[in-house]
């Protein structure tokens, strides 16, 4: 293995490594990796299937036989903190060596990938190109996977949420597992797959992604049908997972989010034949989960545009656990009457139905912003007040 060039990436935090390697070293480093899919969440495997594919995977294998150069294969790996500080050409090769190889994933040349290892007798020796990205924790090989990807086909929108931020919604759930293993007990994250009736404590893995990027852009129209083919957005998603802080905001507030559910899920209130007949039924709905961490987000980091200090950020966390904890304390004292859930579908039903999901949104972001920003919510006698904001 020969290296080219050993750079910092500042922006990530991160170091890429160009080298140039033969098949064989190639094959033994990330054959295992292959197999397993690219051994990274989200990774595009092999396509096989379209016709396309097909035409593109023949000529690739015949350009290769007649010794072209493809671009470079783009390895991630996992390192410790202290070989990430002292890491430079000289030892490189060394702490390469050291990594376990279900440490190692293709970020970047799985169709590549299959082209060397189909083609391997007779090249063994062939010299190939073969990046590393060298990181101490995952997330940021995933980042560096997005920027990869950004511009090639989606799949089904719902899907490729799921798949592409499953590491992200992973991080997430050990946090909370972390910080509250308690309300991980509680918690219960369901795939794109699997159709179970709604319990309080149950989201789908999609519906938290949307949240996450919601709570980071602080936009409560989040559509991301259309917003996934942008590429700013997609930009906005990137920058969102390399923010540890608003991370660390985000889990305190969805965990706020999570003990209004079980709070809401105890009231008495029911309306017979509506959308939102119990209050076990408000955070089953997108939109009310949405409007709540755009209202925490605002409250936190302030509207669009404003930027805080990590300080004010975490005091302000710290104000809206202490809130939600009042609000808590309000339901229990009038649990068959404080929601106001007659109100609430009434101003519902009134709604335009035209884009009604914005509307929703809308709806319930004004409402907690209002909710959370009340100073004395003891002389408020229910939640119409705020619903009618």
């Amino acid at each position: 293995m020969q290296i080219l060039n050993l750079t910092d990436d500042n922006r990530s935090g991160c170091i890429s490594v160009l080298t140039v390697m033969k098949l064989n070293e190639y094959k033994k480093m990330a054959f295992l990796a292959f197999r397993r899919g690219g051994n990274i969440d989200g990774q595009r495997n092999v396509i096989k299937r379209s016709s396309t594919a097909s035409k593109i995977r023949k000529r690739m294998i015949d350009d290769f036989r007649k010794g072209a150069i493809f671009p470079q294969v783009v390895l991630g790996i996992l390192c410790e903190s202290d070989d990430m500080k002292k890491m430079n050409e000289e030892n490189f090769g060394e702490i390469l060596d050291s990594i376990n190889q279900e440490e190692i994933c293709i970020i970047d040349g799985m169709q590549r990938s299959n082209i060397y290892f189909e083609n391997y007798e007779g090249n063994e020796n062939k010299e190939i190109r073969v990046e590393f990205w060298c990181s101490d924790a995952s997330i940021k090989l995933l980042y560096r996977m997005l920027v990869l990807n950004t511009g090639q086909v989606p799949w089904n929108t719902r899907r490729q949420l799921e798949v592409i931020f499953d590491g992200l919604s992973k991080k997430i759930q050990e946090e909370i597992k972390k910080t509250d293993p308690l309300l991980d007990i509680q918690l219960n994250i369901l795939s794109v797959d699997e159709t179970r009736r709604r319990k309080v404590g149950m989201f789908k893995k999609s519906s938290l992604i949307e949240m996450y990027l919601g709570f980071n852009t602080r936009k409560v129209n989040v559509d991301v049908n259309d917003e996934l083919a942008d590429e700013f957005q997609r930009f906005d998603m990137m920058e969102a997972i390399d923010d540890t802080v608003n991370f660390e905001m985000f889990v305190d507030s969805f965990k706020n989010l999570c003990k209004l559910d079980f709070a809401m899920s105890q009231t008495s209130e029911k309306v017979e034949g509506k959308q939102f007949s119990t209050g076990q039924d408000l955070f089953r709905s997108d939109p009310v989960c949405l409007g709540f961490m755009v209202s925490c987000a605002e409250y936190i980091m302030g509207k669009t545009g404003v930027e805080r200090s990590v300080e004010e950020k975490r005091k302000r966390a710290v104000e809206l656990d202490t809130k939600i904890e009042k609000i808590i304390q309000c339901m229990e004292k009038k649990p068959e009457s404080y929601l106001s859930l007659v109100v609430l579908n009434e101003i519902i039903e009134k709604l335009p139905r035209t884009r009604i999901g914005d509307s929703l949104r809308y709806l319930f972001k004004n409402a907690f912003t209002e909710l959370i920003r009340y100073d004395n919510l003891d002389e408020v006698p229910s939640m119409e007040t705020f619903w009618r904001e």
